[in-house]
């Protein structure tokens, strides 16, 4: 059977590097963490969900890992023939993302907040349920409560993210 691009669902799990690019978060250290995936293929469009994490190391002194991690909904666009299977791919999509870290002042704190994605990715099929995924996405990320010591605050915190993702999807 030729290796070619499947319709119907599949699930797929990898890792993703996040660096935390914005001005507002610069002192959480780049980091390499999980991605899982949940979707429907449609032909030439695909609809997933995708859960991913990673744990950051601090450049200030004193202060704990920061936890990232989230939730999204997207979209992929495939620009490649259906038959083909190398299924280059526009992502965009919606999130939820939260950021768990000690900080000397206040203790375990939180950042929560939503966002936008965007990105660009290759899919190659290795056979029929099986490919290989690799995305490069940009996070828009605008937190805006922060929780300290159990207490929450508005807040107004950009936490743009790059995120490098690879991983396999199992169709079926």
């Amino acid at each position: 059977t030729p290796a070619m691009a499947e319709e119907g669902p599949y699930l797929g799990a990898g890792a993703v590097y996040n660096d935390p690019v914005s001005s507002d978060i610069n002192d959480i250290k780049p980091a390499v963490g999980y991605d899982f995936k949940f979707g429907y293929n449609f032909g030439q469009f695909a609809l997933e969900g995708n859960i991913i994490g990673s744990s950051h190391g601090d450049k200030l002194q004193g202060f704990g890992t920061a936890d990232f991690s989230g939730f999204s909904l997207d979209a992929r666009i495939f620009v490649s023939p259906f038959d083909d299977p190398n299924q280059f791919y526009f992502l965009v999509g919606l999130g939820s993302y939260s950021i768990d870290q000690f900080n000397p002042s206040y203790g375990d704190t939180t950042l929560n907040g939503s966002g936008f994605n965007f990105g660009v990715g290759l899919e190659h099929y290795l056979n029929e349920r099986i490919s290989l995924n690799v995305g490069v996405l940009y996070r828009i990320i605008k937190y805006d409560e922060f929780d300290a010591g159990g207490i929450a605050y508005s807040a107004d915190i950009k936490g743009d993210t790059l995120s490098v993702e690879t991983g396999l999807n199992f169709h079926f």
